[in-house]
């Protein structure tokens, strides 16, 4: 064992990287506009086939998140697990956010962002509401990057 590798752990490779996320879903997206930098929990379902992450935004109107979306040059999302200093893993995800037009979300990224996803709304997801807004996003992704403790062993893509 190397300082090193022990002080920052090792790297992982793409699909160790797509395998921790698919098995996730969620992480904290972080924008900046401005000199201005907005990080949030997110859920999301990563598709893998595209390369890219799938959010759902539930918002009001005049919502902040949404305003640093719309207005983000690049955008990351990282996701981790941390069970003790022997036991981590993390993936940050970099790309730019898309917002997506409801007919273009097919069943199949629904189905992907709603198996993946953890979501703390859980039924009340569906009830409609008054001045609340939903949006489907994508994050492109321009590069992943992922690192575990040493002693951890590469997960099986």
């Amino acid at each position: 064992m190397t300082d090193r590798s022990a002080l920052i752990g090792n790297d992982m490779n793409k699909k160790e990287c797509e395998s921790f996320l698919t098995s996730r879903g969620h992480g904290v997206l972080s924008m900046g506009v401005e000199n201005r930098g907005y990080g949030i929990p997110i859920s999301y379902g990563y598709d893998e086939e595209n390369g890219r992450i799938i959010l759902e935004f539930v918002n009001a109107p005049d919502s902040k998140k949404k305003k640093f979306a719309d207005t983000s040059e690049e955008v990351t999302v990282t996701v981790y697990e941390y069970e003790s200093l022997d036991s981590w893993e993390s993936v940050i995800v970099t790309g730019t956010i898309h917002s997506l037009e409801d007919a273009t979300v097919s069943e199949r990224l629904a189905s992907l962002f709603f198996a993946q996803a953890d979501d703390a709304a859980g039924n009340r997801r569906w009830e409609d509401r008054e001045g609340i807004e939903r949006t489907w996003y994508e994050i492109r992704n321009t590069e992943i990057t992922g690192r575990r403790s040493e002693g951890l062993r590469p997960r099986n893509p």
